[in-house]
């Protein structure tokens, strides 16, 4: 992936040099792996809430079920 950064990086401007293009893409690939985790933690964060919020909803089904079921004996 880095390759393709400095590809890209040396067509779009024919004067940078190979180590400076390393070094700029190096600093591309980086922010781009730290804004990639922060959105990887953020939807895993989201993902945990649903998540919860379904459970949270089919225990109160099922208690729900169970006390009808309950009512319907007596």
């Amino acid at each position: 992936m880095i390759e393709d950064i400095i590809k890209h990086l040396r067509k779009k401007d024919k004067t940078l040099s190979k180590i400076a293009a390393e070094k700029k893409a190096e600093k591309i690939l980086d922010k781009y792996n730290k804004q990639n985790k922060a959105r990887a933690k953020k939807r895993d964060t989201e993902h945990k809430r649903q998540w919860d919020k379904a459970l949270k909803s089919e225990s109160y089904n099922t208690l729900f079920e169970y006390m009808d079921n309950d009512e319907d004996e007596d």
